[in-house]
């Protein structure tokens, strides 16, 4: 019989009640971990088949492709694969949402419309594009094409919230309680200062309600990049935040929704074109490295080098401080559980002499992506890892296993499935060297699941918002805290502090993310410990930054309330601008000394890897600044 086994020291086989440990199944249904050993050694046997069967056209193809037009063409893999779902999703016309990495991108974005495809990006050596599914091989196959994968997604970092329509309804206009909160609405009056000569531009999903909220008074003119107004309704709450405690700074928007291409390009654009000061985002995309600054993050050094002041959401992940952490980071340990025929060894999550080779996943992390990075550099894997998620009764129901031969990223992902219970993930170094991993249930949690322990850490703050000079700004209620419960059997929300007012003792939001930022390789791919990639290795950045109101009223429908950090971003960058405004000559480094050393701690004094150094305060930093009152 087939099962997951530890074998001890002197090579006799544990008893059944410690191998039930690797597989989370009660010790009292000994068959029953038979048969989940055998489905998933049979389901990732089937897909490390197709792993080793790839056609060099395939061989450029991420996982999830390969495996979807295999499913659909092979009804005997379809068999050992029952409860599989790539992920992939196939449109009623057959189509496919992909990017594309090409070395003449104009060429094969001429190749992709000769197929029936269309485009929706193409610069830069980027091509996002609906291509249909049967001519994915014939573009992969190209010489110009070096990979095509499903299109990247993204997030922003807003979370519902409930206010009764009366009371949105009581005000002629909307302003965030953010402005009295911070400070703000104290700090134009004594020091005179409005934005007045300060362009603060937005990058999130779309402007859908711009030319409404304009007719209702609750904002200005407001310059969106040519063809950059996206679909959607964030970016107008944020602007409603920048435009309530800087009601003279001007105002850009251009949308980070087209794709991660488009979005760093679209960074570089609202500085060059859009001639703007501070730029902040509420977006992130999946595939953004942990580990090294890749595309956005690029973007973000590039124009914070030439004087921008950029402010990003630090995310709504959850934290460790609170339980309520989705992210697992640490060195690779390799398994002594081996699943028998399968290549490769699984990662065990348990430090203790205890063998688990799974992380459970919470009720509330269904329909979330899993993702997983090692510490290899961005474009040059040659350790290749993957990841597998199965259902309780050992059925692999998702995964990843894109090869690493020495010219691909060190990233996988997949999706849990959006009904059902008692999932879990494996990881397992498929050929390779151990290096450091991070996995990510993103806004889902790990937990303890029948034998299986829970093993989450802190750093899930992660990408471009992780940048060296980059503001990673977390969340604190500036009105009352998230009323929602983030999983079922939360305990009961903190109430947060008064309404319009931080205080060292208010609460921080329970989903926001943590810090610290552990990274291995500088934004050219050099390792900055060359030879030790591993947790003693690399180099940490003190991420989130800062702390900003969330939870404040807009005019926007949907953001009435505005909870999330990405409505705690626009409020820092707002209140930037008026220290701007206050002194023009100041440097982006004093900006940030003035707001880091005035800032209220939330937390340990000093900087915590929640809250930062804590909320920023308008006032104290126009006076760190050197702003005379007027």
């Amino acid at each position: 019989m087939v099962r997951f086994s530890r074998v001890a020291a002197h090579a006799v086989p544990l008893t059944v009640g410690a191998l039930l440990l690797t597989t989370g199944v009660s010790a009292a249904q000994p068959s029953t971990v038979d048969a989940a050993a055998a489905r998933t050694e049979a389901g990732i046997n089937a897909l490390q088949g197709i792993k080793k069967s790839l056609t060099p056209a395939e061989r450029k193809q991420s996982s999830q492709l390969v495996v979807e037009k295999r499913l659909r063409a092979d009804r005997s893999l379809a068999a050992k694969l029952p409860d599989y779902r790539s992920g992939v999703g196939v449109s009623t016309a057959g189509t496919v949402s992909v990017d594309i990495a090409a070395s003449r991108d104009q060429a094969v974005a001429s190749a992709v419309e000769a197929v029936g495809g269309t485009v929706r990006y193409a610069a830069g050596g980027a091509v996002r594009a609906d291509l249909p599914l049967a001519a994915v091989d014939a573009i992969a196959g190209r010489a110009d094409v070096a990979e095509v994968r499903p299109a990247s997604q993204a997030t922003t970092w807003s979370e519902s919230g409930n206010q009764d329509a009366a009371v949105r309804a009581a005000a002629a206009t909307q302003v965030s309680e953010g402005d009295k909160a911070h400070g703000a609405d104290a700090a134009r009056a004594t020091y005179g200062v409005s934005g007045s000569g300060v362009k603060v531009c937005v990058l999130s999903d779309g402007v859908d309600s711009l030319a409404k909220s304009q007719s209702a008074g609750e904002l200005p003119t407001v310059d969106v990049l040519a063809g950059q107004k996206g679909s959607g309704d964030e970016g107008t709450a944020m602007l409603e935040i920048i435009h309530d405690l800087a009601p003279n700074a001007a105002l850009g928007f251009a949308t980070a929704f087209t794709s991660e291409a488009s979005f760093a390009a679209n960074i570089r654009a609202l500085r060059t074109t859009g001639h703007c000061t501070i730029i902040v985002d509420d977006v992130s995309y999946f595939d953004e490295s942990p580990f090294q600054d890749t595309q956005v993050a690029q973007a973000v050094n590039d124009v914070t080098a030439a004087g921008v002041l950029y402010f990003s959401s630090a995310g709504n992940s959850g934290n460790a401080t609170d339980g309520t952490s989705g992210y697992y980071e640490g060195d690779f340990r390799a398994s002594s559980s081996k699943i028998s025929g399968v290549t490769g060894t699984p990662h065990d999550f348990d430090p203790s002499s205890t063998t688990q080779n799974f992380d459970a996943l919470s009720a509330g992390s269904l329909g979330r992506p899993v993702t997983l990075f090692w510490s290899d550099p961005w474009g040059k894997s040659a350790n290749d890892y993957d990841l597998f998620i199965l259902n309780s009764s050992g059925s692999v129901v998702a995964s990843s296993e894109n090869g690493q031969s020495g010219a691909q990223n060190p990233y996988e992902i997949a999706s849990v499935p959006t009904t059902g219970s008692g999932y879990k993930v494996a990881v397992v170094k498929y050929s390779g060297a151990d290096r450091f991993i991070a996995l990510n249930v993103i806004r889902g949690r790990f937990v303890a699941s029948g034998s299986l322990k829970a093993f989450s850490t802190n750093g899930v703050t992660n990408g471009h918002s992780a940048a060296a000079n980059a503001f990673s700004v977390a969340a604190a209620p500036a009105a009352g805290a998230f009323t929602r419960p983030l999983e079922t059997g939360d305990p009961a929300n903190p109430a947060g502090p008064y309404p319009g007012q931080f205080s060292a003792s208010s609460k921080w939001e329970r989903f926001s993310s943590d810090g610290k930022r552990h990274l291995f390789y500088n934004a050219d791919g050099s390792a900055i410990t060359p030879g030790n990639v591993s947790s003693t290795g690399g180099t940490t950045r003190n991420k989130p930054d800062i702390t900003a109101a969330d939870g404040v009223a807009t005019s926007v429908a949907g953001f009435q309330p505005f909870f999330g950090t990405s409505a705690a971003a626009p409020h820092a960058a707002a209140i930037a601008a008026l220290l701007l405004s206050g002194k023009p000559t100041a440097t982006p480094a004093q900006i940030r000394s003035a707001l880091v050393s005035s800032a209220i701690d939330l937390g340990a004094p000093g900087f915590d890897t929640v809250t930062g150094t804590g909320v920023i305060m308008a006032g104290p930093a126009l006076a760190a600044l050197g702003v005379q009152p007027k």
